[in-house]
């Protein structure tokens, strides 16, 4: 059983950088772009307060539209860090 295991952690060890590698990339490139994307963010909500102010209700909708696109891909960047590192928890774990 013991060989079994060291065999299996063997076999999915180029898993295991991989996937740290995508988090590792992921991470970087959050970090590098993300005052670039605070500023976006910004600019995308004083944008919105204008077109509210101003009665557009057309540009409201696509700067929403905007924002819930930049939340989700942030969202989306995070999830996949949490589950690269969450499989290469249970791999460590064999």
């Amino acid at each position: 059983m013991f060989v079994l295991r060291k065999l299996l952690k063997f076999i999915l060890l180029p898993v295991s950088i991989v996937l740290f590698l995508m988090k590792w990339g992921v991470e970087l490139a959050l970090h590098v772009t993300g005052a670039v994307i605070e500023l976006l963010i910004l600019l995308v909500v004083g944008f919105f307060v204008y077109a509210l102010f101003t009665q557009r209700w057309t540009d409201l909708l696509i700067l929403g539209l905007i924002f819930a696109g930049i939340v989700a891909v942030l969202f989306l960047c995070v999830l996949l860090q949490e589950t690269c590192d969450s499989l290469r928890e249970k791999i460590r774990e064999l």
